[in-house]
């Protein structure tokens, strides 16, 4: 024998099946809205970070290029007492010995 359901029954498990497949749908909908507005968040903090570390950057080689230049080079070298070079000097090391050695530098070996 095949028991029958009231329709009232029948109506009231179809609304409450409808009711909670609608609920999961929105539930997951804002779930995942939620997850995608966080991530766009973490981009725009990531964006804003890389173009501060971007003007550092620029900053950075501003003041190198800005330091490196013969002028400022040639100061720092004067307060650093240091003098122009007039004539290079090589020294030979191995089996060739230069015999010019500096006053008061003797070789004393052998």
């Amino acid at each position: 024998m095949r028991k029958t359901v009231a329709p009232g029954v029948r109506d009231l498990l179809f609304v409450v099946c409808l009711t909670t497949v609608l609920t999961i749908g929105v539930v997951g909908v804002l779930l995942l809205n939620t997850a995608m507005q966080q991530q766009s968040d973490r981009m725009t903090l990531q964006r804003q970070q890389i173009a501060t570390l971007s003007d550092q950057a620029q900053q950075l080689r501003t003041d190198i290029d800005r330091l490196s230049t013969p002028q400022s080079l040639a100061a720092r070298a004067r307060r650093l007492h240091m003098q122009p070079v007039n004539r290079l000097r090589f020294t030979v090391t191995g089996a060739a010995v230069s015999r010019r050695t500096p006053a008061g530098s003797r070789n004393h070996a052998g």
